[in-house]
């Protein structure tokens, strides 16, 4: 959570500083910790959303639906 969170943080810093996202892509990150695992999704303008599933791109769409009816 911590290294997600630091990351988006860049991400919106640098939004804000250079008024553009030279960062324009999003990120899954996975990761396993005491608590179990973790799916977390980073969005261009630094915001940082966690998951139990999800997809992003371009046909991210179907991908979610066949996560939520499986």
């Amino acid at each position: 959570g911590r290294l997600v969170t630091d990351l988006a943080d860049r991400h919106q810093r640098t939004t804000q500083s250079y008024v553009r996202r030279p960062y324009g892509v999003g990120l899954l990150v996975a990761s396993y910790d005491k608590n179990g695992p973790h799916v977390y999704q980073t969005c261009p303008s630094g915001n940082v959303y966690e998951c139990y599933a999800t997809a992003i791109g371009a046909r991210s769409q179907s991908g979610r639906t066949y996560l939520e009816k499986h």
